[in-house]
């Protein structure tokens, strides 16, 4: 009998892209004031546009001015080729819509590279595009979109809605540089553009598509007009692998981007090639806020790669909070308000109740007289340095920092007060006057959200400085008092000592596809930058999905999560939690574990907890990943013969490493008659170049 204590995926790192299913779409009613045009592209002949006889073709769709009211219909399960450029304006209230039609898979527009989008309106107002899938896929690479809405003339727009789509394979220009570079700044798989004298937008919502292998990146508003659009709204979208930014937003006052998620990117179909991007970030707005995002594993730049970035020409105060980050190239942070051209400003950024894993790269510094308010932000970073050139006018309060060095801008106008620093990480020359240097007994939450809640004996409980203005709020909503301390770090709720299933105790990367291994990093000063090689261990034999036996046990499915994501546990004192009837269940003759060390010969003490409350030590022996031979007690799983690394901590470029890298198993007996209830992990810091890492615990 087996029982498992990890899942299919945790609940931060199962960010690989959704598939498209099929789906089942009433014939849609025509509005009070509109009529309902059809398009089944698989047609024989070319109809009048109604039910019974559709249109067959985009030509005729982009022949039509379009009424208030009016529906565009596409058949569910066909494909479209050319250019839907449809005319007309729909009014506040009664806009047009594009749509689908019947059951099956999302229709499909397909601009082939013929033109630079699939998909456009121009000078129009009071659209709403869902429910298609958008693609514009050419050989060659140029200026290309998906869809394309932009206003050219001088009047002001209103009422663009682009919601529930898949824009895919989008050919667009991957190089910053050079002649074209303008060319990647517009190319995006959904784009929102106006011109230096065009008029704008007011209303933009982009919400719930799924954007995947675009050239030039994600989800972009472009341009900057003599005036700011307005009612800019970007929310719950999810991209994958676009060959650049993640979300830009140019030219708009008062935007709110949340709850997207932006993954892989530089990578896919069509990959960045030159220059610069990052994963989320304003440039000439005023008052932005990015909120309740997710930025991670972006492939190394130049410069950039960091999940948030302040940027040129924005006023105001640019705001980051309750966002999650993990494994970017280039880290963190960077703030290009003006060091990175542009005149001095006077722009205030707040960094609050965001929680990072291995980013901790905060850089570049701004000449102006704004300040940077940082605070009540935890920073896991077991495989990389904090990396500090900000400088400036920065304020850093109630920051848990856990990683094993860090090197803090020489600007002694930064002030620092109330934070932790743990794992080998010191505080600043210039000193913090309330600074902690113990373990702050991190532990994720039930949802697997990374290293946020505080277990109970934590010092940064209640012991943080009072920060006036903070928001009210932490990461998960919980009240912050503008009068009392609250804790260190993004939770402010009571310490917690849930045991937590495996899968939701996830804290590392530890395996990457060697198209970005930028995305792993080993917590050791040896192996800094290293991770597993997902392809090097298929061919040892561990194949994802396949069912993994050792040492007696079976541990289940190889890494169910996608790679580049968190997937293992980092051994620092958790107790995972074995529940259930089923699969899952403590019952056994032993407790297995997957995994491997950063260090030769490691022997920690952890405990055994079952369900009568009785507890029992036991001792986890897990061989060096570097090791030809097997500790005593350990049984080899796979050797895999080179490693993947990122060749500096930050950005840089990446190779493999020939070697002999391998898992190991190792199994404890329980005694007869007793249900495991929990495991205690040997309690190891986090950054500690001695630690154990584990990819699966199971009873057998």
């Amino acid at each position: 009998m087996r029982a498992h204590l990890r899942s299919s995926f945790s609940a931060l790192g199962a960010l690989a892209l959704g598939t498209v299913g099929l789906m089942a779409v009433s014939v849609p009613a025509a509005h009070a004031a509109g009529t309902v045009y059809y398009v089944d592209c698989s047609a024989a002949s070319d109809g009048s546009g109604t039910s019974g006889s559709p249109w067959n073709s985009l030509a005729d769709p982009s022949g039509h001015t379009f009424a208030a009211g009016d529906t565009l219909s596409f058949k569910a399960g066909t494909t479209c080729t050319g250019v839907l450029a449809p005319k007309g304006s729909g009014a506040s209230g009664s806009p047009i819509t594009v749509n689908a039609y019947g059951s099956g898979a999302k229709p499909v527009l397909e601009g082939a590279g013929a033109g630079e989008y699939t998909v456009h309106l121009i000078d129009q107002s009071y659209w709403t595009i869902s429910g298609l899938k958008v693609q514009n896929a050419s050989s060659t690479r140029a200026q290309r979109e998906g869809i394309l809405v932009e206003a050219s003339g001088a009047a002001n727009q209103a009422g663009i809605t682009i919601s529930g789509n898949e824009v895919a394979n989008v050919a667009g220009w991957g190089d910053k540089t050079g002649t074209n570079a303008g060319w990647f700044s517009n190319s995006a798989g959904i784009a929102v553009r106006v011109g230096t004298s065009s008029g704008v937008f007011n209303g933009v919502s982009i919400t719930g598509n799924t954007v995947h292998d675009v050239g030039g990146g994600g989800i972009k508003i472009e341009g900057e007009a003599s005036a700011m659009l307005t009612g800019v709204y970007i929310g719950h979208n999810t991209i994958t692998k676009a060959g650049g930014d993640g979300i830009v937003v140019h030219d708009s006052d008062t935007p709110l981007v949340e709850y997207n998620t932006a993954s892989d990117l530089g990578l896919g179909a069509y990959p960045f090639v030159a220059g610069n991007f990052a994963g989320m970030w304003p440039y000439h707005s005023k008052n932005p806020t990015f909120q309740h995002n997710t930025v991670g594993a972006q492939r190394g730049v130049v410069n950039d790669a960091t999940a948030w970035d302040c940027d040129i020409n924005n006023t105001g105060t640019c705001t980051y909070q309750y966002n999650y980050s993990y494994g970017n190239a280039g880290g963190f942070y960077l703030d290009c308000l003006s060091g990175c051209g542009g005149a001095a400003t006077t722009t205030n950024v707040v960094l609050r109740y965001n929680i990072s894993r291995d980013d901790c790269r905060f850089t570049n510094s701004s000449t102006g007289t704004g300040t940077h308010y940082i605070y009540n932000n935890t920073f896991y970073c077991p495989g990389k340095p904090v990396t500090d050139t900000l400088g400036g006018n920065v304020v850093w309060q109630n920051n848990i920092f856990v990683a094993p060095t860090a090197s803090w801008a020489s600007d002694s106008s930064a002030t620092f007060d109330g934070n932790t620093y743990y794992g080998g990480i010191t505080a600043p020359s210039t000193g913090d006057a309330h600074a902690h240097t113990g373990d702050p007994l991190l532990t994720n939450d039930a949802a697997g959200t990374l290293a946020i809640k505080l277990r109970t004996g934590s010092p940064d409980l209640g012991t943080g400085v009072v920060v006036a203005t903070n928001g009210g709020k932490d990461y998960f909503g919980n009240t912050v008092s503008a009068t009392a301390a609250p804790n260190r770090g993004a939770y402010n709720g009571a310490g917690d000592n849930t045991a937590l299933p495996f899968a939701a105790s996830l804290t590392d990367t530890a395996v990457t596809a060697d198209a970005n291994a930028w995305a792993g990093s080993l917590n050791s000063a040896t192996q800094s930058g290293k991770s597993f090689s997902a392809t090097a261990l298929a061919t040892a034999g561990l194949v994802q999905g396949a069912d993994v036996t050792a040492a007696g046990v079976d541990f289940g499915p190889w890494h169910p999560q996608a790679f580049d994501t968190t997937d293992s546990v980092i051994a620092s004192g958790q107790t995972i939690a074995v529940t259930g009837t089923g699969p899952g269940t403590g019952t056994g003759t032993k407790v297995g574990f997957l995994g491997f060390s950063t260090t030769h010969g490691v022997n920690e003490s952890g405990t055994l907890t079952f369900t009568d409350g009785t507890t029992q030590a036991f001792t986890l022996t897990l061989s060096d990943w570097t090791d030809t031979t097997p500790a005593t007690g350990d049984t080899l799983v796979a050797k895999a013969t080179y490693a993947n690394q990122h060749t500096s901590t930050y950005n840089g470029s990446t190779t493999t490493t020939s070697g002999s890298f391998s898992l190991w198993a190792y199994s404890v007996a329980l005694p007869s008659g007793k249900t495991l209830a929990s495991v205690t992990l040997p309690n190891l810091p986090a950054s500690s170049s001695t630690s154990q890492h584990l990819f699966g615990i199971a009873v057998g």
